[in-house]
């Protein structure tokens, strides 16, 4: 297997995030590898919403709350960490970002809801799985 350099690990701020983020430090604890922690505002589905600054600043408050932790988590147990934002639909900003970033890996904690109920939602980390070429380790 190639040396891992670029790990990217999706961060919400829950408790499966933070469990994807645990295994990447593990991982690149072992060789050396750089994490960054990504967070995706959740922008407006509909084309005639506007984005108000009250909606602006509960997103930032909410990506804080993710993004803090983690880094200290990771900063805690030696590894090198670095984080950045994106907005829009979460699994396709993962997707683009994972790409245009050249990284080797993508670690992602999984909801770990049962087969029925994620066939019929879908989920953040299946639409990873199947839509990126970088090879991805979801996390339960």
């Amino acid at each position: 297997m190639a040396k891992l350099k670029k790990i990217l690990v999706p961060l919400d701020g829950s408790p499966n995030s933070n469990r994807g983020l645990d295994r990447a430090i593990e991982i690149a604890k072992e060789g050396g590898a750089e994490i960054t922690g990504f967070y995706v505002f959740h922008l407006p589905l509909a084309a005639g919403i506007k984005y108000t600054q009250k909606m602006k600043d509960e997103a930032q408050k909410k990506a804080i709350k993710a993004i803090g932790p983690a880094m200290k988590r990771a900063q805690n147990a030696g590894a090198l960490f670095k984080y950045k934002t994106g907005g829009g639909h979460t699994g396709s900003e993962i997707v683009k970002f994972a790409q245009k970033g050249k990284y080797d890996m993508i670690v992602i904690g999984a909801r770990g809801m049962g087969g029925a109920k994620e066939a019929f939602l879908g989920s953040t980390s299946n639409y990873v799985m199947h839509k990126t070429k970088v090879p991805v380790l979801v996390v339960k």
